[in-house]
């Protein structure tokens, strides 16, 4: 820790150099014997902390308190006083926002046990401020005020947690990358990248980690939130749609336009900060994260922008909340059960495409088995990509004897 600038002012020489006498163990201290000598060096050096008599000749202690409130307002104040002058002691309150005052003569120990309190709280507050900046990266302010309420709850270690997990990949980032130099890459990724963050902590979300072009992020922790997949859907759709709204500005960045593919997953994991006592990061780590991260790459196969894990569906209240259609059961790497998913389109109340009722009828088909008519009903929307994955898997379905309506996803 940096040693503490001390400044002691007082017209009085004998207490200016037992202030000096009394602090300079530990402490660098500077001497003024006057207001305007104060002023100088305030405007001349920083300091941590100023001890300054109220009355003096000419320019009197509110005066000089006030002056270094304007220039150095997170130095300390401390009014010494020698009389009851209730107005010059309100005007030091209010105009110079003083620390403290003491009355003289004073104890020796009683100044310098206020001293060392204001100095411990001033560093507490500065680390507290460092906590909370580095926080509101990785959370909204709203989830660290919390935080910082209980820091207990970012100690090293993990615990089991139901969360929903919130996967984010660019397509076509690769080739991105390779095309554009460093530079304008660089600024295009920081815009995309906090449009988006922004829209997550705005939900309520735990930014995780960015990966590239890629952000992974969670609801439910540190804080429990009860409508923690509400929230991750609802900022799925708002990323989507600023990308959308913003298309213009970025494919003029990046010479093309930028499509997100998102995969939503809720279910259990180990949520906590994981690392060393000297550098952690707060993460999850579990098979439902990895399934989130799978989903995010299912879309590929669909052409679908935002898929979601029948777990989140149900959870953030379905069709009551949302607008969405079953895309069916898909078998991802590393998983040997299959997982029904749904296309996550948009909140209750906006429009469906294609219509829902014809959609769930051509489904119907699929399932049954009746492949001819299934593939002539997804082909009445030749423009919907998902509804031309069944119809070519019906065709397939046809000359392969069957299929068991598992779509299955090799890749990673």
């Amino acid at each position: 820790m940096s040693t503490y600038t001390l400044l002691f002012v007082d017209d009085e020489v004998d207490i200016v150099d037992s202030l000096h006498r009394s602090f300079r163990k530990g402490y660098r201290t500077l001497k003024a014997t006057s207001g305007a000598e104060a002023i100088k060096i305030l405007a001349e050096q920083t300091v941590d902390l100023i001890v300054c008599d109220q009355r003096m000749p000419e320019i009197s202690g509110d005066q000089v308190l006030k002056y270094a409130l304007e220039q150095q307002p997170e130095a300390i104040r401390i009014l010494l006083t020698g009389y009851a002058d209730t107005d010059s002691l309100m005007r030091c309150i209010n105009d110079a926002q003083i620390y403290k005052y003491i009355s003289k003569p004073w104890e020796p120990e009683m100044l310098r046990l206020t001293v060392v309190r204001a100095l411990e709280s001033q560093e507490l507050s500065k680390q507290k401020q460092l906590v909370t900046n580095a926080l509101t990266q990785y959370v909204s302010s709203k989830v660290v005020e919390q935080i910082m309420v209980d820091p207990s709850r970012l100690q090293l270690g993990g615990e089991r947690k139901t969360l929903s997990i919130l996967f984010s990949d660019l397509e076509g980032f690769t080739d991105l990358a390779e095309r554009m130099e460093p530079e304008p890459l660089t600024a295009l990724l920081n815009d995309y990248l906090t449009e988006m963050t922004n829209i997550i902590l705005d939900e309520g979300g735990t930014l995780d980690k960015y990966q590239g072009d890629g952000i992974v992020a969670f609801w439910n922790a540190p804080l429990d939130q009860a409508d923690h997949a509400v929230c991750a859907c609802r900022a799925a759709l708002r990323c989507q749609q600023r990308l959308a709204e913003r298309a213009d500005d970025f494919a003029a960045q990046a010479g093309g336009v930028l499509k997100a593919r998102i995969g939503l997953h809720t279910g259990e994991v180990v949520v906590g900060n994981m690392g060393s006592k000297i550098r952690f990061d707060y993460s999850i780590l579990g098979d439902a994260a990895n399934l989130a991260s799978r989903l995010e790459s299912a879309n590929k196969l669909f052409g679908t922008a935002i898929m979601v894990s029948e777990a989140t569906w149900l959870q953030a209240g379905g069709s009551n909340n949302f607008i969405g259609r079953e895309i069916g059961m898909v078998k991802v790497a590393g998983r040997s059960a299959p997982v029904k998913v749904f296309e996550l389109q948009g909140q209750a109340g906006t429009s469906a495409s294609p219509d829902m009722t014809a959609y769930r009828q051509a489904l119907d088909l699929c399932r049954a088995g009746i492949w001819i008519d299934a593939e002539a009903a997804f082909n009445n929307w030749p423009d919907d990509s998902l509804c031309q994955a069944y119809a070519k898997q019906c065709r397939k379905a046809q000359e392969q004897s069957g299929w068991d309506g598992v779509w299955l996803m090799d890749n990673k």
